[in-house]
This record gives structure tokens, C-alpha cells and sequence, in this order.
């Protein structure tokens, strides 16, 4: 592949985007707020790209989802916890011709934990109120974005998209 600078950049734009699809058209209402599936595709987007890739995606497609549903103040919140709970994966992954493996499906357990006290702390700062009871709508959302990402990756994988189609390292 002659450009693969620009490969990864169309990549990672069709990813950001359905980041922020999943983020902000599949969810679910809760008390809390609401459960999103966007960070399944944070944990599939980070095996897949790795780096600094993942991580834009993982931010500006979170971040836009709250632009775009009316919670700008989580904004500052959101690119750097998302950011954060694609790392376990970029670090893993990266050079696996597999999306799931053991490892990955185990880093969703810190990454929803990073989820869950990333938005406990913005929470304190932003409104102290909602700091407890936001726990068990992130806590809903981390465990759905577990099993979602499970079964996308065994799919990918099954397809063998990332040996095949995505393998960017080897590129």
C-alpha cells in the first residue's frame, strides 16, 4: 500500500464516526443518564488501529456524542477518559492478528473501571449530586460494552477482518 498515512486517517474517520453513532443513536435510557454502546467500539477501534489513531477516535467520537446529546460539560471528561480506556488495548493488541483474545476480553473489567471513576470525579466537579448515583448507569453501561465488544470481536475475528482488511501494522 503506497499511502498508509492516509489509509489510517479514512480508518479512523469511519470509526471516530460510528464511535459517535453507537455513542449517541444506541443507547438506552437510564435514571442516571444514559447506556451507550460507543465504548465497544472504543475497545475494538483501539485493537484495531493502535496509538494515537485509537485514541483520537476514542475521544472526538465520545466527545461529539455529548456535544451532539446536550452534555457539553462532560466534554473535557469524556476525551480523557475515553482516551484512557483505549489504552489497555492499543498496548495488547497491537501486533495480535486477533481482536479477542483472553487479554482483551479481561482489559474490559479496567476499562470499564476507568470509565466508571472517570466520570465519578467529573461528576464531583461538575454537580456533587449526581456523583453516586451516575455510578450505576456507567457501571450498566461499562458491562454492556463488555459483551457488545465480546461478540463484534469474535465476529471480526471470524471474518478474519483484521489479518486480512485491517492489519495497518504490517502495511
Amino acid at each position: 500500500m503506497k499511502n498508509i498515512k492516509l489509509y489510517k486517517m479514512v480508518i479512523t474517520a469511519m470509526l471516530t464516526a460510528m464511535i459517535f453513532v453507537f455513542t449517541r443513536f444506541i443507547s438506552v435510557p437510564v435514571a442516571a443518564g444514559y447506556v451507550h454502546f460507543g465504548d465497544a467500539l472504543v475497545y475494538l477501534t483501539a485493537s484495531l488501529l493502535g496509538g494515537p489513531w485509537a485514541f483520537f477516535a476514542a475521544a472526538i467520537g465520545e466527545a461529539l456524542a455529548d456535544l451532539a446529546s446536550g452534555w457539553v460539560a462532560y466534554i473535557p471528561a469524556t476525551l480523557i477518559t475515553k482516551a484512557l480506556i483505549a489504552l489497555p488495548f492499543v498496548l495488547v493488541n497491537k501486533k495480535s492478528e486477533k481482536i479477542l483474545t483472553l487479554l482483551t476480553a479481561l482489559f474490559t473489567i479496567p476499562a470499564g473501571a476507568i470509565t466508571v471513576g472517570g466520570y465519578f470525579l467529573a461528576d464531583l466537579i461538575i454537580d456533587k449530586t449526581y456523583a453516586f448515583v451516575n455510578i450505576y448507569g456507567n457501571v450498566v453501561q461499562a458491562i454492556g460494552s463488555a459483551v457488545v465488544f465480546i461478540i463484534l470481536a469474535a465476529a471480526f475475528d471470524a471474518g478474519k477482518l483484521k489479518k486480512n482488511y485491517l492489519n495497518l501494522n504490517s502495511k
